[in-house]
């Protein structure tokens, strides 16, 4: 389906708005949206960060800045009156000493503390800091609902279920500790947790052959502003260490790429399930 059938599938559930600025990590979702926007007659306003967004992002309106710059954003966007925002795409989250702050964002971590905590302490003070300035903050899935994982068994593989069941239990204890969002598990045992480095980097040092990846959004998690993402790179390199599959929150991540990932994943061997779980 192209992004302007998926666009107008979806316009009546968006309310309606006029500019929307997009704060852009890497990948292909913060594309996707922007061709959404273009395709609703919204007009995209884009902040790109250095060594994160990539080039092809760029089509519409932008500013391109370090990630410690907010001031400039926040200013940039109020010039332009984008009140209505959203985070997308692909963000390593820096070490304080790297941020290099400008004074708006050194005002900010230190009255928030939340620099010492983890990626959703973050995002709930981000969160907190822009509502009090009057801006209003929208999910991805919001726009484009048809990107969220759908449930149940989508491949030919056989499911390992008893593996799947403990990397539910697991994967939701490592983010109710706001550490990660998956867990590798084979034979009844964790084989590896994520951390700060990522789902890919976890299936690189740990994936072997026979595990399963389980991936849960965090109990605590704020949807609007991280959900849990699966394309095409997790699959190859899934598929790479030959893993027997994985397992996805349904209705809670993301899933890029779905019929070109489940026929590269059923080619393969690998399953892919989408888990039901409140």
């Amino acid at each position: 389906m192209s992004a302007s059938r998926k666009a107008s599938s979806v316009a009546r559930a968006v309310q309606p708005i006029q500019k929307l600025g997009i704060l852009a990590g890497s990948g292909e979702l913060p594309r996707l949206l922007i061709e959404y926007c273009h395709a609703q007659s919204i007009e995209p306003y884009i902040v790109t960060f250095d060594g994160h967004t990539d080039k092809e992002t760029c089509n519409g309106e932008f500013i391109q800045t370090r990630l410690g710059a907010s001031g400039k954003v926040l200013s940039w966007l109020n010039q332009n009156e984008v009140k209505d925002l959203l985070f997308i795409g692909g963000i390593q989250r820096p070490h304080l000493w790297q941020l290099w702050p400008d004074w708006t964002t050194f005002s900010f971590l230190i009255k928030s503390g939340c620099a010492l905590g983890g990626d959703n302490a973050l995002l709930a003070g981000v969160r907190k800091e822009l509502e009090n300035r009057n801006f209003t903050l929208h999910g991805f899935h919001k726009f484009l609902p048809e990107t969220l994982t759908p449930t149940g068994v989508l491949t030919k593989a056989d499911v390992l279920s008893d593996d799947i069941d403990i990397g539910i239990q697991e994967a939701l204890k490592l983010g109710e500790a706001d550490i990660g969002q998956a867990v590798l598990v084979k034979n009844g045992q964790v084989i590896g947790r994520e951390d700060r480095r990522g789902t890919n980097a976890l299936i690189k040092k740990h994936g072997e052959e026979g595990a399963v990846l389980v991936k849960m959004c965090k109990p605590q998690q704020d949807k609007d502003l991280d959900l849990p993402t699966t394309g095409l790179k997790t699959i190859q390199n899934c598929i790479d260490k030959k893993m027997a599959g994985i397992a996805v929150h349904a209705g809670h991540s993301l899933f890029l790429n779905r019929d070109e990932a489940i026929a590269l994943a059923n080619a393969n061997n690998l399953f892919i399930k989408g888990i039901s779980h409140e």
